[in-house]
């Protein structure tokens, strides 16, 4: 009898926020397609797994439907088992074998499938391709990631030392060990100063990090391998699909720089599958995260002047203090985003707007109540010229927007970043939070909590508390567990009002906080 090796080590299942409709509707609309809102929907997820992706959105849009297939059936217990507990109507698990997938599931608006393309046999890839083809509706969005060439030909030269290793072993534990150990012993044996040895060191430094049930997966599978973005496309077209866009949509030149971005920029607008090909030759890409479309349908390409005036807008954005590493500039603000990028600002109204959007975060605001606030903010010295400086702003946001650094969407994310009377925490980080100490937030990213405390203040937030009933019900915890004659480690006695109180500010910073 074969075991699946999903069954046999379990794939980590979480929340991937480039997969969410609400993302995915916003790319659609961008692009000139009218497609489904996430609050009346049909959405399918091939390769589910436990249910982690779709679990979050199935609570956050109860009026719509959600189906998930895996042909783990450890996984799909886990997920149906969830699915019981958090008491969601409108979801349903199946296990199933993805070629068995056909019609009588009906039309899906979106169709995920992500880390599962590579990592397949050729057949179930075209079944991957087939099923959006027939199961996608009109205006339906299909997502799919994969593992990308060039990229991936470094990563191979790795694994070409780890399945080496493991070729006689099959013990799942014993597998990762050896694929660790030999990759080791090669790179450090190896030449630094030769591209091959550089390629082989780089790789282990990378799987330090890596957990061993991902490396198993995504590394040991031998059948495993990477596409060029045409391969994929070809594929698609032959079932009536075309390019849409990137799931990092707008990020248009990814890490390209100088000579690569005149490269780029000479393609016209249009061409838009040639320009994203050549970036991925330019830069090396390694992953790939695909939305596809039905052929036939017209696609807006470009950003244009005003083209972010329909949406809500956020940004991940600090405010660089004097003495951060940087010398201070009269009438220049620092803004700080993630992965320590930092920008540079002296246009009065763009400060104005990032300090607005830092403030909100992890909220967004509307672009048109975003522009009058920044006016607002800037007051009489704008000048006169408002017009023309309201169109700078609208440039600079574009110039952000561009880089990655600007989130957008057609509807605000459903949280708050104010503090209830009774305030009520997400439904499905209530439920993780008993068992794990990373959650899904309301923008489906996950966030870590600080500690069995905060995990607990978490549970405790279902909207029927007060701060003072949220304090006593804490220290109640606290007793018990003091109480209990277990080993607490250095879990405080009592929490203190103080404490709830930034308990409860850090809380609706991690976007988890319902309005």
């Amino acid at each position: 009898m074969t075991i699946n090796p999903y069954d046999a080590v379990a794939y980590p299942g979480h929340a991937f926020a480039q997969t969410h409709p609400a993302r995915l509707a916003t790319i659609a609309h961008f692009h000139g397609m009218a497609a489904a809102s996430p609050h009346a929907m049909r959405v399918l997820e091939l390769g589910c797994g436990r249910g982690g992706n779709l679990i979050p959105m199935a609570a956050q849009y109860p009026g719509s439907e959600f189906v998930g297939i895996d042909l783990s059936g450890s996984a799909i217990a886990l997920a149906q088992r969830a699915t019981t507990e958090l008491g969601l109507g409108n979801l349903v698990f199946h296990h199933r074998n993805i070629m068995d997938v056909g019609p009588e599931l009906g039309r899906f608006d979106y169709i995920l499938v992500h880390g599962v393309y590579s990592w397949v046999p050729d057949a179930v890839r075209e079944r991957i391709v087939a099923i959006f083809g027939e199961l996608l509706a009109p205006q339906g969005v299909a997502y799919v990631s994969y593992n990308a060439l060039p990229g991936c030909r470094l990563r191979d030269l790795a694994r070409d030392v780890m399945l080496y290793a493991t070729r006689d072993i099959t013990e799942p534990t014993e597998r990762v060990r050896a694929a660790r150990a030999a990759l080791k012993a090669f790179a450090e044996a190896s030449d630094g100063d030769t591209f091959h040895g550089a390629a082989l060191r780089q790789r282990l430094r990378q799987i330090a990090d890596t957990p061993d049930n991902v490396l198993y997966h995504d590394d040991l599978n031998p059948g495993a391998r990477a596409f060029a973005l045409h391969e994929v496309l070809d594929a698609a077209g032959r079932q009536g699909l075309q390019f849409l866009a990137d799931a990092s949509f707008p990020n248009m030149y990814g890490a390209a720089k100088g000579p690569a971005q005149a490269m780029l920029a000479a393609i016209p607008t249009e061409q838009g599958v040639l320009r994203e090909q050549t970036l991925d030759l330019l830069i090396g890409r390694a992953f790939r995260e695909t939305l596809l479309c039905r052929e036939g349908i017209p696609l807006r390409r470009g950003i244009k002047p005003g083209a972010l005036a329909p949406y809500h807008l956020a940004a991940r954005a600090r405010l660089v203090e004097e003495g951060e590493g940087e010398e201070a500039r009269p009438g220049i603000d620092r803004f700080e985003f993630d992965e320590g990028v930092r920008l540079s600002v002296d246009l009065p109204l763009c400060k104005a707007a990032l300090r607005r959007l830092s403030r909100a975060w992890p909220g967004s605001i509307a672009f048109d109540a975003l522009v009058s606030q920044s006016v607002a903010d800037v007051g009489e010295a704008l000048g006169p010229d408002v017009a023309g400086q309201v169109a700078r702003l609208d440039d600079a946001l574009l110039a952000i927007f561009k880089a990655g650094l600007l989130d957008i969407t057609l509807e605000p994310p459903p949280l708050t970043t104010e503090v209830a009377e009774r305030p009520r925490a997400s439904l499905v980080a209530r439920w993780q939070a008993q068992t794990s100490r990373e959650v899904t937030d309301l923008r489906h990213r996950m966030v870590a909590l600080d500690g069995v405390i905060v995990r607990k203040f978490v549970d405790l937030l279902d909207g029927s508390r007060t701060p003072e009933m949220l304090l006593a019900d804490l220290n109640r915890f606290l007793d018990e567990a003091h109480g209990s004659g277990a080993d607490v480690g250095d879990l405080p006695r009592r929490a203190t009002a103080a404490e709830v109180t930034v308990h409860l500010k850090d809380v609706a910073r991690l976007g988890l906080l319902h309005p």
